[in-house]
């Protein structure tokens, strides 16, 4: 399982990170993830991804959020 983390571990810019990653999806699915990670319940948040996103869009989307947050 991937990691997980919650919206106060991630910097101030995390949100402007999220829409740029997201920024091919559909309107309404991109309101949908951004209410997912203000409202970050750990797997159960992750679980919400996987089903929206798909599993492999999901890891990379959260992936790439704990690597920016790294540097």
């Amino acid at each position: 399982m991937g990691a997980v983390f919650r919206p106060k571990d991630l910097p101030g810019g995390w949100r402007k990170r999220v829409q740029e990653s997201i920024r091919d999806f559909s309107p309404d699915t991109k309101d949908t993830v951004l209410k997912i990670m203000d409202s970050w319940e750990g797997a159960k948040s992750e679980e919400k991804l996987k089903e929206l996103l798909g599993h492999d869009k999901a890891e990379s989307l959260m992936k790439r959020q704990l690597e920016k947050q790294e540097r």
